[in-house]
């Protein structure tokens, strides 16, 4: 890809999912205090590494991942680049430590203050591939010698990554009416940005069911983020699919629309 072309999907990615995530109303769309099936089993699985210990939690939104990891850290900080969200989480949880930030940037933390950093709900696929790459890094310089990483990431792999927006059927009139709507804000939004999409040998950028196909995320397969992360300075522990089911190194999740991942810092 072009210099020119870098800068168009760069400055396309940011303007537009800033124009739905720096909303007041966004926080209307994160109103679950659930944690997804994949969520909870990574997070037992790998108790020991962020139970009674310094937790950094990226994109916490309203809170609703901070519920569960806040009672168990010994330090915990959740830091989102949303007023809204930072707001909204920290009038819910008053006695847990949010602020305002942004991930492509953590120079307010010291080098190896952290021995877990969370990032789920595909937090780290709002931005660009540089970006992520700066992100990873970021993470990797607060993380402590043998810290932990654990982040979820649109899978390139998935069957209906590349599919555009579908009606949902419904034998409730009401219901389908709704979902015709719905489907007809999706295909304008479809229809607008699916110019700035990009297929590259390491990622896509695709406008997704995300925000009714208003956003532009990023999307790599298991075998690319391993590659990603190794030449980072992390080391792949797990790969789960939605459903919490572990990977096998093989296997390319087909079924399964995100990926959790977990690495650790190699010394």
């Amino acid at each position: 890809m072009g210099n020119a072309a870098v800068t168009r999907q760069v400055v396309g990615q940011g303007v537009v999912n800033d124009r739905v995530y720096q909303s007041p109303s966004v926080v209307r769309h994160y109103p679950s205090d659930k944690l997804e099936l994949a969520e909870a089993l990574a997070l037992l699985k790998y108790q020991p590494v962020f139970a009674g210990r310094d937790v950094l939690d990226l994109g916490v939104g309203t809170g609703r991942t901070a519920i569960y990891l806040a009672p168990m850290a010994h330090r915990y900080i959740g830091v989102d680049y949303s007023p809204y969200m930072v707001q909204k989480a920290s009038h819910r949880l008053p006695k847990v430590r949010f602020e305002l930030g942004d991930m492509r940037d953590l120079s307010v933390h010291e080098a190896g203050s952290f021995d877990f950093v969370f990032g789920t709900n595909n937090v780290l696929d709002a931005v660009s591939h540089e970006e992520r790459l700066q992100v990873l890094s970021e993470v990797r310089r607060v993380l402590k010698p043998d810290g932990v990483v654990m982040f979820s990431a649109h899978n390139r792999s998935y069957k209906h990554a590349y599919r555009g927006p579908r009606l949902k059927l419904s034998r409730n009139p009401v219901t389908m009416l709704r979902n015709v709507v719905r489907v007809g804000r999706q295909w304008l939004n479809y229809g607008r940005l699916r110019r700035f999409n990009r297929d590259e040998a390491q990622y896509a950028l695709l406008t997704d069911v995300g925000h009714d196909y208003a956003c532009l995320h990023y999307y790599i397969d298991r075998e690319a983020q391993a590659l990603q992360l190794s030449a980072l300075g992390f080391r792949l522990l797990d790969v789960f699919t939605v459903w919490g089911a572990s990977l096998g190194v093989d296997d390319l999740a087909e079924s399964s629309p995100w990926l959790m991942y977990v690495a650790t810092v190699i010394s």
